[in-house]
């Protein structure tokens, strides 16, 4: 018989803890020695500004941020050209932004 996929208990979640950057909006998912993460993510990804000015840029984060926390989202995700230091800095430094990823990598979709 196939084994099936279950849900990770609380002491094997644990386990990965440290290196999946686990939040509220995920769940743990084993089959046998096998774990993945099943991330449900809000994500602002593209954010376009059109050459606004920075102040407004600011205002309308501030705005979309507002709106996410009002519909009970605990975080969300965006990506930053890995060679633009100036807006990862400015996210960092202004927004307390966390950079998730230690080096530039590709992003995939797969459709279902």
């Amino acid at each position: 018989m196939l084994e099936k996929i279950r849900l990770a208990t609380p002491e094997e979640v644990e386990e990965i803890r440290a290196e999946s950057n686990l939040t509220p909006m995920c769940r743990v998912l084993k089959l046998g020695e096998m774990t993945a993460v099943w991330r449900v993510a809000n994500e602002i990804d593209p954010l376009i500004p059109n050459g606004a000015a920075t102040t407004k840029l600011w205002r309308f984060m501030w705005g979309i941020e507002n709106i996410l926390k009002g519909s009970g989202c605990t975080e969300y995700f965006y990506q930053i050209p890995a060679e633009d230091a100036v807006y990862q800095r400015a996210v960092e430094e202004h927004f307390g932004a966390e950079r998730l990823s230690k080096q530039p990598d590709y992003r995939y979709r797969v459709n279902l």
